[in-house]
Parts: C-alpha cells; structure tokens; sequence
C-alpha cells in the first residue's frame, strides 16, 4: 500500500512539475508569437491540474486523511524554469513528457495499484494514462505544424473536468477517456 501511495505523491509532483512548466512554455511561444501553441499549452497545463486533483481525492480516501501538498510536492521554478527553450524545442520536451508518463510511469504505477489490489489509484492513473496519450498527440500535431511552416486555426479548446481530455474545436457528445458526459467538459478560455 505505501508504495502506492507514494506513486500518487511522484504522479502528483510530476504533473504539477509539468503543469507550472506548460505556463512557462506558454509565456514564451506567446512571445514568439505563436498564440495558438500558446493557449494549447495554458489548456494542457489546466488539464495537468485535474490530474493533480484526482490522485489528491485518491491519497485522501485511501488514507482517510487530508495530506498536506507542500509537504511532497516542492517545485522548483527557477529550475524549471531554466527548461524554456524556443516554442519548437518547448513542443518536443513535452511531447516527451507526455511520452514517458503514457508508456512508462503510469504504466508502472497502475501495476503496482493492480498488484496491491488499490483501485482507486489504478483508477486515477489510468485517467491520467489516456488523458497524456492525446496530450502527447496535440503536441505532436502542432509541432509538425510548425515544423511545416502551416497556419495552425484558432480553434476552441474544450477539457474534460472529470479526467483532463483535452479536445479542439468541439467536446465529444462522450469523453473517450472517462465515459462522462459532454456537460463535463469546459471551454478553455486563454
């Protein structure tokens, strides 16, 4: 069980890593003017907070306790950061990032909840899991926008409260990651 518990504790350091560093990537394709691989970052950084929420809901009902954030989670944000880069190099770490947590942490974590029998963890990663594969998938699509030089269209961007599917133009009438209806996903406004 501990080490379930301290799978959700790396899970939520990781997305709150990733979601202060999508801000910063924002600010600076903002200022490269590319304004809409900036608000894909700002909506992806939200989606990384609901990631963040649900492992918390997870910790406090598998421990039936309230766990205090700053006690595990210390985010470094001159390190991060440091991380910035131009919006094209910005694009590829966090297809990476997104790439790693799919393919192998949550991978690894949900095994570990599976072994343990603790569902609500397996649950929440895997939430998590699906969510980052898309994430990884938009960032990929705007990239090899840039890389081709095409216009990439303002389209809307709507997140999944229940799980942090993001989806562009419009919600799904269902969310492919977490079955919730429509009503669940929010327009994302930048």
């Amino acid at each position: 069980m501990s080490a379930v518990i301290e799978n959700l504790k790396e899970a939520i350091l990781g997305e709150s890593n990733a979601e202060i560093k999508y801000r910063l990537f924002a600010e600076k394709a903002a200022k490269e003017g590319f304004h809409e691989i900036s608000k894909l970052f700002n909506a992806i950084s939200n989606a990384e907070a609901i990631h963040i929420k649900n492992h918390l809901k997870a910790i406090e009902k598998i421990t039936d306790s309230s766990p205090d954030l700053n006690s595990f989670v210390k985010n470094d944000t001159n390190e991060l950061k440091k991380s910035v880069k131009s919006t094209r190099e910005n694009l590829i770490q966090a297809i990476s990032g997104e790439t790693f947590e799919f393919k192998k942490m949550y991978k690894s974590y949900i095994k570990t909840a599976k072994k343990n029998d603790v569902y609500l963890a397996e649950f929440s990663f895997n939430l998590a899991r699906k969510a980052e594969i898309i994430h990884s998938k938009l960032f990929s699509e705007y990239l090899k926008k840039l890389d081709n030089n095409e216009t990439i269209k303002d389209l809307d961007i709507y997140i999944c409260q229940i799980c942090g599917n993001v989806e562009l133009g419009a919600p799904p009438k269902v969310c492919p990651n977490c079955n919730h209806e429509q009503i669940f996903f929010k327009k994302f406004l930048n």
